[in-house]
């Protein structure tokens, strides 16, 4: 460690195969960095904080798990660049012989181990490019493919995962976050006119209306909601962009809602439409209302619901009023915020782009937002 400190190169015999400060580096990364990241990994999924939530606090929380796993990454990248370096700089003949021939060092056995080291760079860098290339000549195709290759890994773990936290009572009033960020900004007269009037009024014209493949549509105002069912619930909301917030949300459990119309044999998924708009679609067509689709079991948890209060107000303006759809076992990109109306649909895939809501067709999410 010395002469490394120095600058300086140790002698071959040190290496007996590996010296010190390798053998220091290498158990380190394998039973320490190695080991916090697998478990921090799965913090970052609501579904499984939502299912085992006492499973964050074991590292202070999830942003805190969220920094360590960071840290980790980097310390993995450091680690990769300084490997790499020393591999070359340190004794490389002998290294490159090692690795590629797979035998001690022989004078002889350079130039091909050198050979090899080439050919396996440009390989990896051949099937980079085209891999690349591949990607983003068929953005929606490569979207279908690596989400089809995780739905049975889903389907066997994650999707048996739903959110306890209201049942658990995991949080308190006193955990609700002093400040809620918040994505998008409220529907503006390019967008929905009829938002804006229905605001103006405080919402009490406001209807929403549940319909689709249902034998009789019907709507509700926000005080027929309330009579029908209400339920609070104090949940930790995830956004992919890595932040938090805690609130307590107020609203009808969307089970409940569904059940106070008769869906057809052929509703097999619900359908949420904001008043909203997408930021801008997949192929550069003019922005539609923002939307987004639940299968039975994500419409049917107990913690999803359509929220018309937020810590014990109505809710906001910027937080989605009227409504808001809250389904606390996914990410933030399914929670509708300025909500229109809820169907009954026969297939998310004949809906907008296919691919099971808005940010799913034009942020090239996953429809199923357990991770």
């Amino acid at each position: 460690m010395k002469i490394y400190a120095g600058f300086g190169v140790p002698s071959i015999e040190h290496f007996q195969p590996y010296d010190a400060l390798q053998m220091l580096m290498y158990s380190f990364i394998v039973f320490v960095v190695a080991p916090l990241m697998i478990a921090t990994g799965p913090v970052m999924s609501p579904a499984v904080i939502g299912q085992y939530p006492w499973y964050p606090k074991l590292f202070g929380g999830r942003q805190a798990a969220r920094s360590v796993h960071f840290i980790g990454m980097s310390i993995f990248t450091v680690f990769l660049v300084m490997h790499v370096a020393l591999v070359l700089a340190v004794h490389p003949e002998h290294n490159l012989v090692h690795m590629m021939m797979g035998q001690d060092y022989e004078p002889a056995l350079v130039g091909q181990a050198v050979t090899r080291l080439i050919i396996g760079v440009v390989v990896v860098v051949a099937i980079w490019l085209a891999a690349s290339y591949l990607s983003l000549v068929d953005v929606r195709r490569s979207q279908r493919v690596l989400y089809g290759l995780q739905k049975p890994v889903k389907k066997l773990i994650l999707n048996r995962m739903v959110s306890r936290q209201r049942s658990k009572q995991v949080y308190t009033e006193d955990d609700i976050s002093p400040f809620h960020w918040v994505n998008t900004r409220p529907p503006d007269e390019n967008q929905s006119p009829e938002w804006l009037a229905l605001r103006a009024n405080d919402f009490r014209d406001f209807r929403l209306e549940v319909g689709g493949l249902v034998a009789e549509p019907k709507s509700f105002s926000i005080e027929e909601l309330q009579e029908i069912h209400a339920q609070d619930q104090i949940t930790m909301h995830t956004c992919m962009q890595g932040w938090t917030g805690i609130a307590k949300w107020s609203g009808i459990r969307l089970k409940v809602l569904l059940d106070q119309v008769e869906a057809l044999d052929d509703a097999n998924y619900v359908m949420i439409e904001s008043f909203g708009t997408a930021q801008h679609m997949h192929d550069g067509r003019p922005v539609e209302p923002y939307y987004t689709c639940l299968t039975k079991d994500m419409a049917f948890e107990d913690e999803t619901i359509l929220a018309w209060g937020m810590n014990g107000q109505p809710l906001p303006d910027m937080y989605g009023a009227p409504l808001r759809l809250r389904t606390e076992s996914m990410h933030g990109y399914k929670m509708v915020k300025w909500v229109r109306s809820v169907s009954w649909i026969k297939d998310y895939r004949e809906v907008g782009d296919g691919m099971g809501g808005t940010r799913e067709d034009s942020g090239y999410q996953d429809m199923d937002a357990r991770i």
